[in-house]
């Protein structure tokens, strides 16, 4: 748990530095009603706004005040093979300005093959049915050799912090696997670099399932996720990366609609690879339960976040703990207040909807 007087820095440096949202003037006006309230403290309020994915409606998240998304679903064509286009692959970012100096993405599970498990002539590098073919890396190697190396070419004077597993998390993939021959290893990797005469640290963390004996030799990533900042801002903005990923919510007639799909696809794909398919099946029902709920757990856990009871629908929701005060509109926009004082339906510079209400947080 953050001191009060970190906390209070965190909000002022997040707020103006990194224009998380306005610090409105809420102040009495000329003719205004006696009983305006006066402005709230500078950096005491966080406003964000909630984001619906745009190509399939899938998925909506919570997205800072002029912050910038980029991606959503995608969708593998088949012709390269079934094996990663049974599922959607959800691959998004959220970035603080074009350059992305303060940038969370959300990388796509995908299926890979372990060359040791194939006959033929399949090198490193060539696709199987779908896959790319390439040896089974623990977590910390995937993210550095894929995520990092992939996502930022032009970093410089690279250096690997830290280097740490996650046991926790991979002990709730296998708690929940379905088959005797799965196996998961999760963890996380602290990277700190020079790009473009700024120097970063950028933290990713991610779970390797791997499917053995029976000639499988399947291995995919899951809840792969990047974040990063100025070297000097990260440790402040750590608590709004939480905010943020606790937020994101799937869009229950999407994932139906996905569920009916993907079967049909894999009855297609079993014609012509009918062991393959049956495995991934399984795997991927699988993994559409234990996401919302290994992330729920874990960042809650990591990033110090409440659940809160929704005024307006009676759902949970994951937010900050590091403020007092918390709002939601019938939109599903938010704000954040340290200020007893302060209330949004005094505020009227707010954009959009003002029927804001207090959300609870849920009795444990």
């Amino acid at each position: 748990m953050l001191s009060r007087k970190y906390c209070d820095s965190w909000l002022v440096i997040v707020s103006i530095a990194y224009g998380l949202g306005d610090c409105r003037s809420v102040g009495q006006t000329p003719g205004s009603a006696s009983k305006t309230k006066a402005a709230p403290p500078p950096g005491s309020v966080l406003y964000l706004r909630r984001w619906i994915e745009q190509k399939e409606q899938a998925f909506s998240v919570l997205v800072p005040t002029g912050w910038l998304v980029e991606g959503g679903v995608v969708r593998v064509n088949p012709q390269f093979g079934p094996t990663n286009s049974v599922a959607a692959k959800i691959d998004f970012s959220l970035k603080k300005d074009q350059a992305g100096s303060v940038m969370m993405h959300w990388f796509g599970n995908y299926t890979y093959k372990d060359p040791r498990y194939l006959m033929g002539n399949f090198p490193v590098g060539s696709n199987y049915m779908g896959s790319l073919v390439y040896p089974l890396p623990d977590p910390q190697s995937f993210m550095e050799q894929f995520a990092f190396r992939r996502q930022r070419p032009q970093a410089q004077n690279i250096r690997v912090l830290e280097r740490k597993p996650l046991p926790e998390l991979a002990q709730r993939y296998r708690q929940r696997a379905v088959m005797p021959n799965q196996q998961f290893e999760a963890g996380a990797t602290m990277v700190a670099y020079d790009e473009g005469g700024i120097a970063y640290k950028e933290k990713l963390m991610a779970v390797i399932e791997f499917v053995n004996g029976q000639g499988m030799g399947m291995w995919t990533n899951h809840d792969t996720l990047a974040v990063r900042a100025p070297a000097a801002e990260f440790e402040r903005l750590t608590p709004l990366f939480g905010v943020i990923e606790g937020s994101i919510k799937g869009n229950p007639q999407w994932v139906a609609g996905e569920n009916r799909g993907g079967a049909e696809r894999a009855r297609k794909a079993l014609e012509t690879q009918r062991y393959l398919q049956d495995q991934r099946r399984a795997m991927l029902e699988h993994q559409r339960e234990a996401n919302a709920e290994v992330r729920h757990s874990n960042w809650l856990f990591i990033t110090g976040q409440e659940d809160y009871i929704n005024p307006y629908t009676g759902e949970v929701e994951q937010g900050s703990n590091q403020y007092k005060y918390r709002w939601v509109n019938s939109g599903g926009d938010v704000i954040y207040s340290n200020d007893g004082s302060y209330d949004p339906g005094w505020d009227s510079s707010l954009p959009g909807r003002s029927d804001y209400k207090r959300t609870p947080a849920r009795q444990r």
